[in-house]
C-alpha cells in the first residue's frame, strides 16, 4: 500500500477509494435521474433523496480518506447541503431525531466538516438550520456556536457514551483536557458500534468510507487546542486541522 497518502486512512489504499468514489458518483447520477423521472412514486423519490444525501456525505469523507485537499473537499460541500435540504423538503421523511445515533453522527459530521473546511458562512447556516430540528444537544450546538456565536447551547447530551468525555475535555484545560481527549478517542469507535458504518472496512460490499472523529478536530481547530499528544491517533483527522485551506 505504498501509494496510500501518509497520515490518512490506515485500512484501505488510494486505489480502493478511487474505485468507491467513481462508483458512487455514477450511482448518484442514476439516482438523480430516477428522482426526476415522472413515473417515480413519492415514497421511492423520498427514499432516493435520502440515499443521495447520505452518499454525498460519505463521498466527502471518502475524499478525505483518499488524501484529497481541503480545497477539493470544500468544492463538494454545497452539493451535500443541496441534497440535505432536498431530502428535508420531503413530507413524511424519517431523518430528524438526534436520539437515533446515525442521525446524530451525520449531523455532527456535517457541521464539523463545515468548520474544518472553512465553508461560506451562509452555507454553514443553511446546514445548521436544516439539521437543528434533530433536537437539543450540547455537542451539536457547541459546534454550531463556533461559527454562529449567538447560538446558546443546551447542557443536554443525548449520547453520553462516548460524548460525555468530549464535554469533559471542552470544560477542562491542560493535562485534564488531554486525558479526557485521549479517553474519548480510545472510546469513540467502539461506542458507536450501533451505527450502520461500524465495521464496514471488513465487508467487501459495505462501501467503507473511513472512520474519522471530525467533531473533535473541529473543536481543536476552532479553539486552538494543542493536539500534539493525540495527532497520530488513527481516528483523528489531523490534516484537516493543519493543512492549508
Amino acid at each position: 500500500m505504498s501509494d496510500r497518502p501518509r497520515g490518512r486512512d490506515p485500512r484501505k489504499d488510494r486505489r480502493y477509494f478511487d474505485h468507491e468514489i467513481d462508483y458512487t458518483a455514477d450511482m448518484q447520477r442514476q439516482f438523480r435521474e430516477k428522482i426526476a423521472a415522472p413515473e417515480t412514486t413519492a415514497s421511492h423519490r423520498r427514499m432516493l433523496r435520502f440515499t443521495v444525501y447520505r452518499r454525498e456525505l460519505e463521498q466527502l469523507i471518502a475524499q478525505y480518506s483518499r488524501g484529497d485537499s481541503a480545497s477539493r473537499m470544500r468544492a463538494g460541500f454545497p452539493q451535500l447541503i443541496d441534497a440535505l435540504e432536498e431530502y428535508h423538503s420531503e413530507p413524511e421523511r424519517d431523518e430528524g431525531d438526534f436520539r437515533r445515533i446515525d442521525v446524530y453522527v451525520r449531523a455532527l459530521w456535517i457541521v464539523s466538516l463545515g468548520i474544518l473546511l472553512d465553508v461560506d458562512q451562509a452555507l454553514f447556516a443553511r446546514a445548521a438550520n436544516a439539521l437543528a430540528e434533530g433536537g437539543r444537544d450540547t455537542i451539536f450546538e457547541r459546534l454550531v456556536a463556533l461559527r454562529i456565536p449567538e447560538t446558546k447551547p443546551t447542557t443536554a447530551l443525548l449520547h453520553p457514551d462516548p460524548y460525555e468525555l468530549l464535554v469533559q475535555a471542552l470544560d477542562s484545560e491542560g493535562a485534564a483536557r488531554d486525558a479526557s481527549i485521549h479517553q474519548f478517542l480510545d472510546r469513540w469507535y467502539d461506542a458507536l458500534s450501533d451505527t450502520y458504518w461500524h465495521g464496514s472496512h471488513t465487508r467487501d460490499d459495505a462501501g467503507y468510507f473511513g472512520y474519522w472523529c471530525f467533531c473533535l478536530a473541529a473543536f481543536v481547530k476552532a479553539l486552538g487546542i494543542d493536539d500534539s499528544s493525540f495527532a497520530d491517533n488513527p481516528y483523528y483527522p489531523r490534516d484537516l486541522v493543519h493543512q492549508p485551506a
